[in-house]
């Protein structure tokens, strides 16, 4: 009979930059237009990828996906029914193509929570009927695959 020799196997994976074809130091992944993509990227590139986003970055909303950050209840929850008439009326006023019936993109709430001439008020203790509430969650700008 004749024996088996083991044989090791070493694989390495080199990222190359996808722009000038150096060596890449990370995988960068973004969203644009409801797609996803991914970019091996070298350090310089990484930092002017992410410089050019900043500014798009830090006045977006965050939107679906999984975050590691717990989630905050939404503003639907917490708004009473008898406002949702203003708020709808302040919206279509506005511009936003909301319906008259069913539920508020958050989003839209928050834009009037924030721009409309009601501003947000808190609720008194013991205040069975919450007042519009405006929370704010900083998602981290990009993470490395």
């Amino acid at each position: 009979m004749i024996g088996v020799i083991p044989v090791a196997q070493q694989v390495s994976t080199r990222l190359v930059d996808d722009i000038d074809g150096s060596e890449a130091a990370e995988t960068v992944a973004f969203g644009l237009d409801a797609a996803s993509y991914e970019i091996d990227l070298n350090t310089d590139h990484a930092a002017k990828l992410r410089e050019a986003f900043a500014s798009y970055v830090a006045v977006a909303r965050r939107a679906g996906g999984s975050s590691s950050a717990p989630r905050r209840q939404s503003a639907t929850r917490k708004r009473s029914r008898d406002d949702l008439p203003e708020v709808r009326a302040w919206l279509a006023g506005n511009g936003y193509p909301v319906k008259d019936r069913g539920r508020i993109n958050d989003g839209w709430l928050a834009d009037y929570d924030a721009k409309s001439p009601n501003p947000p008020q808190q609720a008194a203790p013991g205040d069975k009927q919450l007042k519009r509430e405006v929370t704010t969650v900083t998602a981290p700008v990009f993470q490395a695959v």
